[in-house]
């Protein structure tokens, strides 16, 4: 959903079975354990041009690393962690060399299911929420990323050491900018109400300390104050767990990621063809947050557990 923004940023894939797309692409992959699925979602912001290149790219880089070694024990979880890196550092890196006019970035979070494995993996503010119910058969929400935020010790510390300065806009905001930021954006209100205008750049402040893209804040422009190496965790799932969400921070903006699931298992009920339900509680979600202010393009990807014999009681 573009929501309030003039412009629709964002961009996902969702590929629930990535077997038969490998086959298709001649990139097999069958000597993985099975099932294996691929979602993902990509938060554009400044533009939409890094966010389309990440999400055309991402699953075609990971197949051909996936699918190069065909020997079933070599794949265990560092491999394939280090796979997940591997693509999120050269998709930056060939961004960067390709549009070298382009200023804008993105975030990512990927979601890989390979058996009963689930790998995630992010860079920025994009996240994956994990549903699972609890022996007292209460809804349990936990949260399979941290947002990479420049209020973070080590975030900002990194920023720091690289040339950088992190601001404080207030009301719990934190941003990534150059040294002299706060000078020139003076200097611009000063013409301003002088009624000067300004004719040079105004400087940009980013409110991620990881993301793909942001030409100006890497170290092809002389000072790598953002980087694109991303966060992987590996979680092995259960009858226990039911569903899991990625999203964009347009609604993790407004919303808990307990009200997330809370909202999304509320539409269970619904019609018998699952992806229907799924598309209506992925509605209702964009809607609800939407309805509480939300001022950003609206992402989300809903994607419902079946285990056989159900869910674990």
């Amino acid at each position: 959903m573009q929501g309030r923004r003039p412009k629709q940023e964002d961009r996902h894939v969702k590929i629930p079975d990535l077997t038969k797309a490998a086959k298709a692409l001649k990139m097999p992959i069958d000597h993985l354990p099975q099932p294996c699925a691929f979602f993902s979602v990509y938060d554009g912001h400044q533009g939409h041009q890094c966010a389309e290149f990440v999400a055309k790219g991402f699953h075609v880089k990971l197949l051909k690393r996936l699918s190069a070694d065909t020997d079933t024990g070599a794949w265990d979880e560092a491999r394939i962690s280090g796979a997940l890196t591997e693509v999120c550092e050269e998709l930056d890196t060939e961004f960067l060399a390709k549009f070298r006019t382009s200023p804008d970035g993105t975030t990512l979070v990927v979601a890989l299911i390979v058996g009963t494995k689930l790998f995630t993996a992010w860079v920025g503010d994009s996240r994956v929420v994990l549903c699972q119910r609890s022996q007292l058969q209460q809804m349990l929400a936990v949260s399979l990323t941290k947002d990479h935020r420049p209020n973070l010790e080590a975030e900002a510390q990194r920023v720091k050491e690289a040339g950088g300065i992190v601001l404080d806009f207030g009301m719990g905001v934190y941003r990534v900018a150059h040294d002299g930021y706060e000078e020139k954006m003076r200097e611009i209100r000063r013409q301003q109400a002088l009624g000067m205008g300004f004719a040079g750049k105004e400087p940009v402040a980013l409110a991620v300390s990881r993301a793909l893209g942001d030409r100006d804040f890497k170290a092809v422009t002389g000072k790598g104050l953002l980087v694109a190496t991303p966060d992987v965790r590996c979680v092995e799932l259960d009858r226990t767990h039911m569903f899991m969400a990625l999203m964009c921070d347009g609604i993790t903006d407004v919303m808990q990621d307990d009200e997330i699931c809370g909202e999304l298992e509320m539409r269970r009920p619904g019609p018998p063809d699952p992806v229907k339900r799924c598309r209506i509680a992925c509605g209702a979600l964009v809607q609800e947050a939407y309805k509480r202010g939300s001022e950003d393009n609206l992402t989300v990807i809903f994607v419902r557990f079946h285990w056989q014999g159900g869910y674990e009681e």
